[in-house]
């Protein structure tokens, strides 16, 4: 990726006055985000959904027009996929969980059957299958887990719910045969192939399968990597497995993966994997959901139709388990229609580990009950939900060809009382003199991973060291020790913790975090090789011992790449001396422009709701800091400093403070110089980043910057335009803070309401007015191709991303 330094060409058109580039009604609008097609308002009054309770049935108004489901489906699904940003808020959690139980009683489910289904502990959402994909694609695509889960969490006052779908075909599933056989599905061709490893994954899923049968290698297991569709389609032909597991890659990632490398024109044409026209307003091929197989060449999307087919032609599994983004509205549901008993999907995007965990946990359940398959899933889930990593919107799907509900009240407390048997340890927790150390390595695997470039912005906001840090084990261990010590200097930064192990998986790589006690790391300029030292042990038995080496980054070098990028908030420095002076050298020409002598910076305390313009206060207040940059510190464009790095992400980023003593810097500088004069003054900051640049950006008033972090239903729907039947759009938000492509057009969205404002930090190079760099910010945005991700300062601040201490200039 380009690093962001290079600076946009100057545009030579002027806005004749404030209110032609700035107020709401007369605004030149970034693009013209689509509404919703007809097609997506088409309602098919065949078909329906039908919530399944262990007592009754209720029948869902989705073909009433005042819904418009198909619209609630979009938007809806929208806001699940945005939860990062409102998640973590309570006043937010709990708007969106009164939004949910409102949209359930606009569907009939009025809270009597709310409260109803919260103490029933689980219920089935039953969708008619009309043998055509586009009859009730919205019913498919609608996030029910969240909305049911949402709309009775007052209710279930910490109790447990889980959410099964039932897709209503005309041919019932008959009675099997034990399971014995799986097939075990890896795909990342081509230019993916060193980007993800399913060792870890084909471990947890083989050694619980196996342990519930009689084992042949030849006969019960059979791994296909990397395959064609051919070949695919001829593995489940000629083994003919119960259960298929699939891993691998989504259409979106890869794009996404791609788009990095600009790479697309890897893709090998298929029926269902990309238009050959862009759509209007982003220039970009649509990209639909698909599982990435190997093509003749390099990569080939298999869309649901045809991986459905491949899986359902000539053998019907069982059981399909696609460990895969966005497959549970499409891919998963219509390789049921198409013959599989069952299917499980992701519904947007799943943490690895958490993913790892849930299947495992299924498949070793699966023969405990007796292959119950709703029962199973009920404790998996339950058992993700247990872990501290689990957030809440994020789902994993069933569907099923057959009611996997209970029928009667009898019935379904039996099965609670099941699930709760299932669920609790069924063996005591091991002493280390239980075993033996052959006995040990066998039940007992660690698996660690540091990252390669270690910064100081990593260990200053508390964020992992480690891409992978798991522990399997087949029983409960007690007293298991971990040590990781960092090496920095003549100084170690160590962690030490004493715990109990659960089976089948502990992914521990969130947990560890090092003080911040070492000089050294918060002032190296130069990269250092340095290393980490990881102990697990249980009582004699060593279970992990090994050194690893690391490289530590200067601390004021920043790799933008998704796992590291995220901590360009820890940059912006209002504390910076160079930013008060600035703010206070601003103090004059904020009380000219407000032609008011006893004016200052009061923020978002200037809002006035009741003038014609309520924001002009608050502009005039950015105004003034942006003459004074303008006029009296003259700064000038200069590359990056060199970062001395293999990784062609990183980039050596200014202080403040040394941006104004030598009077220049690159774009991305000069961005977080403005952003932290805005922060110091109380008005909230954003960084827009585009391939290969980067430029500031403000909230107009907090109305504004609450109304966006709420991603209400009715908020979002031009963004939420873009879903239909063939696409879910996107890979789901994965930091609050981090506003990525898949948001770009509701980011358009307020930039056109004159909500936010964008701005040219360039400009502060050319001697250019304020006004003039608000509308170049604003062709800054008119390409979604250029765009990568905005960057919120507030909401990186609520999650307690705070600057880095290294004030003022540095060495």
């Amino acid at each position: 990726m380009a690093k962001r330094r290079h600076p946009a060409k100057r545009s030579t058109a002027k806005l004749a006055k404030r209110e032609a580039t700035h107020a709401p009604k007369n605004v030149a609008r970034v693009s013209d985000p689509a509404t919703a097609s007809p097609a997506h308002e088409a309602v098919d009054k065949s078909h329906g959904v039908v919530l399944r309770l262990p007592t009754r049935n209720v029948t869902l108004k989705t073909d009433d027009p005042e819904v418009n489901f198909p619209r609630a489906a979009m938007q809806w699904t929208y806001v699940v996929r945005s939860r990062q940003r409102w998640s973590t808020a309570p006043d937010s959690a709990e708007r969106q969980a009164r939004a949910a139980s409102e949209m359930l009683a606009s569907l009939g489910v009025d809270l009597a059957t709310q409260a109803e289904i919260a103490r029933a502990g689980m219920v089935e959402v039953a969708v008619s299958w009309k043998d055509d994909e586009a009859a009730s694609w919205a019913e498919r695509i609608f996030p029910w887990e969240y909305l049911i889960a949402g709309a009775t969490r007052s209710l279930r006052h910490g109790q447990p719910l889980s959410v099964i779908r039932h897709l209503v075909c005309r041919d019932a599933t008959t009675p099997r045969a034990p399971v014995a056989k799986l097939l075990f599905v890896t795909s990342s061709p081509g230019p993916l192939k060193d980007k993800f490893e399913f060792d870890s994954e084909r471990d947890l899923v083989r050694r619980n399968f196996k342990l519930k049968q009689a084992w042949r290698d030849d006969a019960n297991w059979k791994d296909l990597a990397s395959p064609t569709a051919e070949e695919l389609g001829r593995a489940v032909a000629d083994f003919r497995p119960d259960i298929v597991h699939l891993a691998g890659v989504d259409t979106h990632l890869a794009e996404t993966l791609l788009s990095q490398n600009d790479e697309h024109d890897l893709w090998e044409p298929s029926d269902w994997e990309t238009s050959n026209e862009s759509s209007e307003d982003t220039g970009r091929r649509e990209i639909r959901d698909g599982y990435v197989l190997a093509g003749r060449r390099s990569l080939y999307a298999a869309g649901p139709e045809e991986l459905s087919a491949l899986l359902t032609q000539s053998h019907r599994p069982r059981l399909v388990c696609m460990n895969i983004g966005n497959s549970a509205a499409r891919l998963a549901s219509i390789t049921v229609a198409h013959g599989a008993d069952a299917a499980i999907g992701i519904q947007d995007s799943f943490d690895d580990a958490l993913s790892e965990l849930f299947f495992s946990v299924l498949y070793s359940h699966l023969s405990d009950a007796n292959w119950d398959l709703g029962l199973a899933f009920r404790v998996a889930w339950e058992r993700v939900r247990e872990e501290p990593t689990h957030r809440q919107g994020t789902g994993v799907v069933l569907w099923s060809r057959s009611s996997l509900i209970a029928k009667s009240h009898g019935d379904a407390v039996q099965q609670q009382q099941r699930a709760a048997q299932l669920t609790q340890a069924k063996e005591k927790p091991l002493a280390p003199t239980a075993l033996t150390p052959s006995q040990v390595s066998q039940s007992v695997s660690v698996d660690v991973k540091p990252f390669s470039d270690i910064n100081y912005s990593v260990l200053h906001n508390r964020r992992r060291l480690f891409e992978v840090f798991s522990i399997k084990c087949e029983r409960p261990m007690r007293n298991v020790g971990i040590r990781v010590s960092l090496n920095v200097g003549t100084e170690a930064a160590a962690y030490e913790r004493m715990m109990e192990l659960k089976p089948p998986l502990e992914d521990l790589k969130t947990f560890i975090h090092l003080p911040l006690t070492s000089a050294l790391a918060r002032t190296i300029q130069e990269s250092i090789l340095s290393s980490i030292f990881v102990d697990v042990t249980w009582g004699d038995h060593v279970l992990f011992r090994n050194t690893l080496p690391v490289r530590l980054v200067p601390v004021d070098q920043w790799r933008d790449n998704d796992t590291d990028g995220r901590w360009l908030p820890s940059f912006v420095f209002p504390r910076d001396p160079t930013v008060g002076r600035t703010v206070e050298t601003a103090q004059r020409y904020v009380q000219v422009l407000r032609d008011d002598p006893t004016a200052g910076f009061d923020g978002y305390q200037s809002f006035d709701p009741k003038s014609s313009d309520p924001t002009e206060e608050i502009d005039l207040q950015v105004q003034a800091i942006w003459s004074a940059i303008v006029h009296e510190q003259r700064l000038g464009y200069i590359n990056a400093p060199p970062a001395y790095s293999n990784e062609l992400d990183s980039q050596r980023l200014r202080t403040p403070s040394t941006v104004a003593r030598f009077r220049s810097g690159t774009c991305i500088d000069l961005a977080l110089f403005f952003a932290a004069c805005l922060e110091l003054i109380d008005i909230y900051p954003v960084i827009f980043l585009l391939d290969g640049h980067a430029f500031p950006g403000y909230w107009r008033s907090e109305t504004y910057f609450d109304e966006f972090r709420q991603a209400r239903p009715e908020l979002v729907e031009p963004a939420a335009a873009m879903l239909n039947r063939s696409t879910s759009g996107a890979v789901a938000q994965r930091d609050p803070w981090i506003i990525e492509k898949e948001n770009y057009r509701e980011v358009v969205q307020y930039v056109n309401a004159g909500k936010l404002v964008p701005l040219e930090a360039i400009r502060l190079t050319e001697n250019c007015g304020f006004w003039d760099a608000i509308e170049a910010g604003r062709e800054n945005l008119a390409d979604k191709r250029k765009f990568h991700s905005m960057v919120d300062i507030a909401l990186a601040r609520e999650k307690q991303v705070t600057p880095l201490p290294i004030l003022g200039e540095q060495p």
